[in-house]
This record gives C-alpha cells, structure tokens and sequence, in this order.
C-alpha cells in the first residue's frame, strides 16, 4: 500500500494509464490564448489546441492559482498525510514557486499534513519518467525519505531532446536570437533540450532541414548513453500524429527501449515553440 500521494503536473505529458495506475494526482497548468484562460487538459484537449493555434495571435501561460494547489492537496489528505509533489524545472516556470506557498498556506490549518515539494530541474516526459519512478516507490509503500532519495537520483538521467518546425513563434514571442530570422530564411531546424542538471532549457544545435534536423536529434540522444542500454522513452507529437509514429518507429528500431510511451507533447510549452518532435529518455 502506498505510505505517499504523488502529485505533479500536466507538463510531465504522462499516459493516462501511467495516473491511473498509479493514483497520480494532476494539477493543470494555466494558459491564455488571446486573452482567454485554460486550464492544460482540462478546458482543451491537445488536439483541440492545435485547432485553435493557426489563428492565435498571443499565448501566454502561468501557474495555477493558489486554490487549485490547495484544493488537491484537500483532496489527497482525506486519503493520506504524506503527500509528495514534483513540477516542472524552476527556471521555466512559477508551478513550483506557487506550489511551495499553497503547501506553505495548506499546512498552517492542516498541521499534521506533510507536504514535499520538489523541483524536476526538467520537463515534458523527462519530468514524467521522475514522477512515475517517485510512484512505483510510493506505491512500494517507501518513505518519504525514499520517494524524494528516487527522484532526486532517476533526475540525474532523465533527459529531452526536441527538433523545433519553425522559428517564427519564438521569433513573434521576443525570445529568439538576432541569427533566428536568417535560419528560419533558410528553414534551420533548431534542437533544443535539457540534457544536463541545470534546470535550464539548452541550445543543442540546428540542421537544414526536418529530416536532418530529426537524424541529429537521435544522434545526440545516442550520445547520452552506451550503444545497448535499455531505456525508456517517450515520443512526443504536436500537431501532426503520423510524424510523431513515424518518428516512434525509429527510435524503437534504433534504440533497445525497455518501454515506448507515445504521448501529445503539452500545450502549455508548444504554445511558445510552435509544432515539435520530441523524445524524453531515462537509461
């Protein structure tokens, strides 16, 4: 019997087989469109996002209000005292801030309540390959000691890597470099990712062309581990299903996967980036 509740959010881009299984608790990200809030998952579905997307002018996303943190941390006490929590990476974004005030809030009328938050110092399925591996050690009835001993270890080799379709929405957004306008002139393909510890998102290089660009991709993912190791992934797709299935196929033949997840890759991310192909691993 689980000794913990697992809590996280929708950023981790888990299968709903995965929460299910496992009683993860989901809390969703905030994000506007045009002024217009949603809740990740919630008031949207992935697929419906990307109906909205071509016509979309301004996108921006936050945390949560306080409530919602609380109102699940509410929810999970009827069933535990423990509760652990895990966000996406600091750096990126206020999820975890805001989380360690509603716990902060929570406690001062539920004194007996334990309440842990950690920070993934990632994201998309690199961060859910923590939080799945925090909830196998929950479910093994681990103390929080444990829970938190897991996490911090399996996040010393989670990683993402993802080929970005175009520049232009980083370029609309302010964040892209001067160099962006003449790469998307030349459709440069970018690849980013969080390889490292850092909690920071990396510049992994650029390639003319996706299927260039796709190669480089899996090349850099080899780097990351012995040719051999078994490890497990997750493909992510944006906008276009068959890509990423295609993209899955590959990787399943190239690489000696434990396990393939095959999940939508999260709105609140893709907002910024535009279309995507993206793979998280841990070896």
């Amino acid at each position: 019997m689980a000794n913990a509740a697992i809590m996280t959010d929708t950023i981790a881009c888990l299968t709903p087989e995965i929460v299910e299984k496992y009683d993860i608790k989901l809390l969703p990200v905030s994000y506007d469109i045009d002024g217009k809030p949603y809740r990740d998952g919630i008031d949207l579905t992935p697929d419906e996002f990307w109906k909205l997307f071509p016509a979309m002018k301004e996108f921006t996303t936050g945390a949560p209000p306080l409530s919602e943190y609380t109102n699940m941390f509410e929810e999970m006490a009827k069933q535990t005292d423990k509760i652990v929590a895990i966000f996406v990476s600091k750096p990126l974004s206020a999820v975890n801030e805001t989380a360690v005030q509603a716990a902060e809030l929570f406690r001062q009328d539920h004194p007996d309540v334990e309440i842990t938050v950690l920070d993934s110092r990632t994201a998309a399925g690199a961060e859910g390959l923590i939080v799945e591996e925090m909830a196998k050690a929950a479910a093994e009835g681990k103390s929080v000691e444990e829970i938190v001993a897991v996490a911090e270890e399996t996040r010393k080799h989670v990683k993402f890597v993802t080929v970005m379709e175009t520049l232009k929405y980083l370029i609309k957004s302010g964040r892209a470099p001067k160099t962006a306008y003449m790469g998307e002139l030349f459709q440069v393909k970018p690849i980013i990712g969080m390889l490292g510890d850092s909690g920071e998102v990396e510049n992994l290089g650029r390639a003319r062309g996706k299927e260039k660009a796709i190669a480089k991709m899996l090349d850099i993912m080899a780097e990351q581990f012995p040719e051999g190791t078994p490890i497990r992934v997750y493909v992510h797709y944006t906008d276009n299903r068959a890509a990423g299935e295609a993209l899955k196929d590959t990787v399943t033949k190239r690489f000696n996967c434990a396990e393939t997840y095959f999940t939508p890759y999260t709105p609140v991310m893709a907002g910024h980036t535009g279309p995507v192909l993206a793979v998280s691993f841990y070896s």
